[in-house]
């Protein structure tokens, strides 16, 4: 099956080539291409060197790579420049991005409030928003904790790429 994929990807990228198109069909597969919009869990959404805008759906079995490497689809991010290859409205076989990730930072500062999918820390010359995920590793004073354990006024030590979900938050609270 691997194979069929990579040749099927093969024909159907020099058929675009060939074409000079945004997407091209063999077989009844459609590789389109372009500049990552947005993405979410269930879908990416290209600009067409046309200007339209392509909508791709993600499913369980999507492969994804970023810069030929398998990856998760959170590290695909606005601005690179992606091909999918799909089935029309069903989820897509796999989509190749090309772009640099964010540089791995790591933000300290005391948490301003909390919501259910992200917090504002306090940092030194201003506030950040962190969004935390699902695979996001939270420790409350050396003990795994979930958001809903966090409280303004904590202080955090958060490690995060860019706009990523951060990947780990260590906390103390004000208590200790």
């Amino acid at each position: 099956m691997r194979l069929w994929v990579t040749l099927v990807s093969i024909s159907i990228l020099a058929a675009s080539i060939a074409t000079g198109t945004a997407s091209a069909r063999l077989g009844g597969l459609v590789l389109d291409r372009g500049v990552v919009q947005s993405v979410s869990s269930g879908q990416v959404v290209l600009r067409a060197l046309d200007g339209s805008t392509i909508p791709i759906t993600i499913g369980p079995h999507t492969k994804v790579f970023l810069n030929d490497s398998p990856a998760p689809l959170s590290a695909i991010q606005p601005g690179f420049v992606a091909g999918a290859l799909h089935d029309g409205g069903k989820p897509a076989v796999y989509i190749r991005a090309v772009g640099t990730r964010a540089p791995l930072v790591t933000d300290r500062g005391i948490i301003v409030s909390v919501g259910p999918t992200s917090l504002v820390l306090r940092v030194v010359g201003g506030t950040v928003t962190i969004t935390v995920g699902p695979a996001t590793s939270i420790q409350l004073n050396g003990s795994p904790a979930g958001i809903s354990d966090l409280r303004p006024g904590y202080i955090a030590e958060v490690a995060h790429r860019g706009s990523e979900p951060a990947l780990t938050i260590r906390v103390r609270s004000s208590k200790r």
